[in-house]
Formats: C-alpha cells, structure tokens, sequence
C-alpha cells in the first residue's frame, strides 16, 4: 500500500540521531556528576483527572510525568533548581479544575499549570489561564478551540482533532476508495471535532460516511445501535469511544460478524488494546507515539523500558506527551533564562525543539498550536501485558489545511 512519506518519515534516522543528542543533557540515564540544586523548587501545577470519568488517562499521564521530573532533577534540574509538580485532583470535573487552576495560581504561585488530558477538563483551566496570565501546558488535550485565533498563553502539545477526522478520512480513501464508514462515538468535545473534520474530508476524499451514532457519557452497552450499524453494512466503523465502554463497543461489533480489518479505533491507549484481546488482531488504530514504531530514539527506548517496569505495561500516546511536558517545560525555562511567567510564555513562543522519545518537531504557532501528524497503525498480537503493531500509513499537515477553527466553535 502506498504511504504518505514527508521530510520527517523520510529522515527519521537522522531525526532520531537528532533526538539522542539533543537528548543527552536532558534525558540522561546515568548522572555521576549532577551539578548541585540550589534555591527554592520552580513550582508547576499539574490538574490531573486522578478520579471521576477519565481516570484512566489521568492517572496513567501523571505516572509518566513523574518519570521525566525524577530524571530532570537527578540530572541537576533546571537553571540549577529542582523542578517540582505539583499534583491536584480535577476529579474529571470542568468546575473543579477550574477550582483547581485558582488555587494552583493564587495559593501555591506556580509558574504555569499542565497536567489536563480531557478537553472539556482543559478548557475550564484555559479559561482562567488566559483570563489572568497564566501559562497553560496541555499535554494530551486536543480541542482545536483550546488554541483558536487570539489565544496568548495555552500551549496544546497534541495535534488537534478536527486534524484527526481529516487524517482517518485520508487513511480510508487510500485503504479503499469509495468507501462507505460509520462513525461510532462518545459525546465529548474531542469526537465531536473529530466528526466535524471527517464531514469536512469525507466528499473530497470520495469517501461516504452513512451515519455517526452517538452515545451520552456513562454509556455502558451498544447492542441495539451495533445492531443496527451491522445491517448498514458499512465497509469501515470508526469507534470513537473511551475506557470500558470502548472494549465492550469493540467486541460487541466483532460478535455480530464484522471482521478485525474493518475497526478503526480513533485512538490506541494501551489498556484499550489490552482489553480488546487477541480478538483484535488486525483492526487499526491513530496514534502520535506508539513502543512499537521504529524512529522510536533510544532515550525514548528508555522510557518505554522504565514505564513499563514501574507500571506493568508498555505506554502509549498519553504517557509519551505527558513524559515529554516536562522537558518542553525545562527547555523554555531555560531559554527564558529566568523563572518568570512572561519571559517563559515568550519562550514558549518562539522554542524549537524535537520531542527526545520520538524525535518530532515541537514548536508552536502564534496561537500555541503545534504541527498536525498521525500515524496508523495495525494490531499484530496481543498478550496480557503488551502487543506489538506495525505502521502502516502517516500524515503531516499544516493546520491551515482545514479551516479548524470554523468547523468548531
């Protein structure tokens, strides 16, 4: 099958090389000599969904934050300060972060605030960041609105998901041309963007999307809509959903004959693959990092083995963006050469730099978007702690490609 190639797949050993080296300082897996920290801690707040819906994702994104804080500070922190994160309960509830986000401003004076992976979360904290001036770190949140025209101090680390909805839709053109998709989903800001980005690619890709199903929060079974989906026949379903319910979704559709070739996940977390079994073995998934890809650097490697020792399990996307945050954290502080909240949003600004576990470009547009990419990858095997899977398409894109921030207001 032919595949979308571009100056980073093209050069993914170099960029990898690049990584390694850029790397060095910051991910380093042996310190003899760290210089020693003086001073109080740079505070950072980091709102986390360690309760409540997504969970899952919150608790998973905070271990892999703590990996790469351990790691900056055993290699001498920052401008010779230990970085600290300070860790706080959103509870996966908009008012709470918010709460949150307040409290991490005005009580413990951070320097910015990170941590939200759901996009509902994150747009409460974005809210009062912009509204007071505080720098906003999204690792994993992936509303284009998080980032819309004006926006000053959010920095959204993930591509966007209107961007999404475009790159599947490429995907399946290219798998089949003419192809007719049903889009499965959870009602959350991040699959209704990704809706709006597969409407937008769907007639110019050639490709017809029969129906969207779409499920409330706390939906926990789809017999009857799966049913109704299988006498559709489409040629592709497109799961959109999360945790529990996106393993019972998946099998659900796979008891009324449709075969593993025909699933594409929107996403492909780990205890999701987990969960699906070796029943899936040949469906597909989108992802921005996965163990599995081959211009994985050998700092990112690391992480892989040093994540999955601690936790069990090998990480995926969310763990890799929020591994990544603190360096991206460390290496603006360090270009503002000072611990101040203006200088570090205006290095943010301006920074350039490769993600060390994956070896991809970071830097952010004047609204703090970054540039869109997907990979896609097909399921191999599936054990009880790990599997294994190969690309099998990519795609980079400019955001301007799609006009993202009139498809979702």
């Amino acid at each position: 099958m032919k595949m979308h190639t571009s100056r980073w797949s093209r050069n993914a050993a170099r960029d990898a090389l690049l990584a390694a080296a850029a790397a060095l300082g910051a991910v380093t897996l042996v310190s003899f000599a760290a210089p020693a920290q003086t001073g109080a801690p740079i505070k950072i707040g980091f709102a986390a969904e360690l309760s409540g819906f997504y969970s899952f994702y919150g608790t998973a994104c905070v271990k892999g934050m703590q990996l790469a804080e351990r790691k900056i500070n055993d290699a001498g922190g920052v401008l010779g300060r230990p970085l600290q994160f300070i860790v706080t309960d959103s509870q996966s509830n908009p008012s709470q972060a918010a709460a949150a986000a307040r409290s991490l401003d005005v009580q413990d004076n951070v320097l910015a605030i990170s941590g939200p992976v759901n996009s509902d979360v994150a747009l409460a904290i974005y809210g009062y960041a912009e509204q007071n001036k505080i720098p906003l770190v999204l690792p994993a949140a992936a509303y284009a609105q998080l980032t819309k025209p004006g926006t000053r101090y959010t920095f959204r680390i993930e591509p966007d998901a209107v961007g999404w909805g475009y790159a599947y839709a490429k995907f399946i053109a290219e798998r089949k041309p003419g192809a007719k998709i049903v889009y499965m989903y959870l009602d959350i800001a991040v699959t209704r963007a990704i809706s709006a980005g597969l409407k937008y690619e769907a007639p110019r890709s050639k490709i017809n999307v029969l129906s969207e199903v779409v499920f409330p929060q706390g939906s926990t079974d789809a017999t009857v809509q799966a049913a109704q989906v299988a006498a559709m026949k489409p040629d592709f379903v497109l799961v959109g959903t999360v945790g529990a319910f996106d393993i019972t979704l998946t099998n659900q559709l796979l008891d009324l004959g449709f075969k593993t070739e025909q699933l594409i996940h929107i996403l492909g977390p780990t205890p999701s693959i987990l969960g699906y079994g070796k029943r899936s073995v040949g469906s597909f998934y989108g992802t921005f990092f996965d163990a599995n890809l081959e211009n994985v650097t050998p700092a990112g490697q690391q992480f892989v083995k040093e994540y999955t020792e601690q936790v069990g399990r090998i990480p995926s996307f969310v763990e890799n963006y929020c591994f990544i945050t603190p360096y991206i954290i460390k290496a603006a502080i360090e270009k503002a050469g000072v611990v101040d909240r203006e200088k570090f949003r205006e290095a943010l600004s301006s920074l350039k730099m490769i993600e060390p576990t994956l070896g991809v470009p970071v830097e952010f547009d004047k609204n703090g978007a970054r540039k869109e990419y997907m990979y896609m990858m097909e399921i191999l095997s599936v054990s009880e702690k790990s599997f294994t899977a190969k690309k099998v398409y990519y795609l980079e894109w400019d955001p301007e490609v799609i006009p993202v921030y009139d498809l979702v207001k």
